[in-house]
């Protein structure tokens, strides 16, 4: 009989784990994305659209004042997050709908791309499974980063706690070939000054989409 009610305990539990455990992808009502810069007014103001950069593939350019208006699909993104026992996570997928010819919408998502020859990281927008996490605090788009390797202390294995990652904001607005075309683009500097002397910093906020 007690092993009848420690089993049945025990199935209780485990039951009630795996329901905690289940996650969830939550899509967030759709916003545009709009350039703040402090030094520069021809940059203040405007807003983030996808640019076509090869099949199937899109930068983040940065357009006009008047997207939201004139051409309100090429700037509508969301954020997709994920939702952990019950615990939605800050960061998570940007998303732009890559809408086909044939009406087909095909999701794509935000990855920055790295070359060893320059600090200056590009946007690229594609259906890949390959992401970069971004999320929104009250100054700035940020990059989720993880490790903080500032921290490291030569030989010593890093505190998990203390390896919570870092918020960065380093944007930068800079002419960038995006496949074969020539674009002023949204970038991120990995450090110092941009190696491309373009680039202009720039933050980036969330402005939802009004009905």
């Amino acid at each position: 009989m007690k092993s009848t009610i420690i089993a049945g305990a025990l199935v209780t539990l485990l039951s009630s784990t795996a329901v905690q455990a289940q996650t969830e992808i939550r899509k967030s009502e759709p916003f545009f994305l709009k350039v703040v810069s402090a030094t520069n007014a021809t940059l203040n103001g405007r807003y983030l659209t996808a640019c076509h950069a090869g099949a199937a593939l899109e930068t983040l350019c940065v357009d006009k004042t008047d997207i939201p208006t004139t051409n309100p699909a090429y700037g509508t993104f969301y954020l997709n997050t994920t939702v952990w026992a019950g615990v939605e996570q800050e960061a998570g997928t940007l998303v732009w709908d890559l809408r086909l010819a044939d009406g087909m919408v095909v999701p794509s998502a935000m990855d920055l791309r790295y070359s060893p020859g320059t600090n200056v990281a590009q946007t690229w927008v594609t259906p890949s499974v390959s992401t970069t996490s971004v999320g929104f605090n009250g100054t700035s788009m940020y990059v989720s980063a993880y490790p903080d390797d500032s921290t490291f202390v030569d030989g010593v294995y890093p505190e998990p706690l203390s390896q919570s990652g870092r918020q960065v904001t380093s944007w930068y607005s800079c002419w960038v070939m995006a496949g074969s075309y020539f674009y002023n683009a949204l970038t991120l500097v990995t450090g110092g000054v941009p190696r491309n002397p373009t680039c202009q910093a720039v933050s980036v906020v969330r402005v939802p989409v009004k009905a």
